[in-house]
This record gives C-alpha cells, structure tokens and sequence, in this order.
C-alpha cells in the first residue's frame, strides 16, 4: 500500500495560520486576540479557518504539537532524561517574547495542562526501562514522573516572570540539582 503524502497547502495553510496567532500573542496577547483578528493576519477565509482549527485553542495547542513533536523526534531513550528540560528551555529562551507574553495569563495557563499531560507521559515512558535497576520503593512511577514535569514547569514560570535572570543551560543544572537527588532516592536510583 502506497504512503499518502501530506498536502503541502494543508500544513502551509496551518503555518500561516499559527504564525498569524504567535505574532498577535506577542503584539496584543492571547486574550484579547479574536478567530476574526487570525484569519485577517493570515489572509485567509473564516471557513478556511474552520476547517483546520474548532477554535483559537486548538490552533494554540497546535502549535505546541510541533514542538511536541520535535521533542519526541529528538527522543530521550537514548539521551540522558533531563536533556528534555535544556530542549525546552533554550525553546523558551529562543522565542521569549512569545513566552513572555503569554505567561500568567489564560493561554499559559492552558498551555501548561497541555505541557503537563506530554512531559508526564514522556517522562513516565523513560523512566519505566529503570526500574530494574530500582530498589524497592514506596514512590510509584507515575507519582515521580508527576513530581518533575510540575517542578519543571514551576521553574520555568518562574525564570520567564524573572526575565530568564539564567542561561538555558544554568537553568536546567539548576532544575536538575534540586529535582534530581530526591527523585533518585524516591525511587530507589544508585546515585
């Protein structure tokens, strides 16, 4: 059975229209961006819109899919576990005034429950092979995986509210620092 290509006017379309909402972000914030002001950005018909979005959401968390999926592209099986966090900080530090306009506001709000079902299952999904090499523990799992994406996510609020007083790679030895030695020990690591 022959592969389908995907369309290219489909993900050109989807493209344009996610770079007209990062741009508004950045110029007037998420809230205050409607459906009507994207499509007049992008230069495309509402029903064109409709028919690759439900709603200005769904485009938003669109266009954390292509980072999801670069992410996983990326693959953390055969890199160290925290390498993620560097990725995903030094993506924040790459597009900060897109960050920064969206942190403390709904769409980060919404934005980090999307954030949080990913990494968690990332997460959980490295940690798994482990566990042969864990002692017996109380810490299950999917308590720890849970542990680390909200600690992530906490510091990367944080650095973004501050500014990002740190470099990328400051923040993830110091993300690791403090997360790293009770994880191990939670669940049973040799350090």
């Amino acid at each position: 059975m022959k592969k389908m290509k995907p369309d290219r006017r489909v993900g050109r379309t989807r493209r344009i229209l996610s770079e007209a909402l990062m741009s508004l972000i950045i110029e007037k914030g998420y809230e205050k961006t409607t459906v009507q002001d994207i499509i007049d950005r992008a230069n495309v018909g509402r029903s064109t819109f409709y028919a690759h979005f439900l709603d200005k959401d769904a485009l938003l968390r669109s266009g954390f899919d292509n980072l999801r999926d670069a992410l996983s592209k990326k693959g953390i099986g055969n890199r160290d576990g925290w390498a993620v966090a560097l990725d995903l900080f030094q993506h924040a530090q790459s597009h900060y005034p897109l960050y920064k306009a969206m942190v403390g506001k709904h769409s980060w709000d919404m934005i980090q429950q999307y954030a949080q079902k990913f990494l968690f299952s990332l997460i959980r999904d490295h940690l798994k092979p482990k566990g042969s090499a864990r002692k017996k523990t109380p810490v299950p799992l999917d308590i720890a995986a849970h542990f680390i994406v909200s600690s992530f996510l906490a510091l990367l609020t944080w650095w973004l509210e501050h500014k990002m007083p740190h470099t990328a790679e400051q923040m993830t030895e110091i993300f690791k620092g403090l997360t790293k030695p009770g994880v191990d020990a939670g669940l049973g690591f040799e350090t």
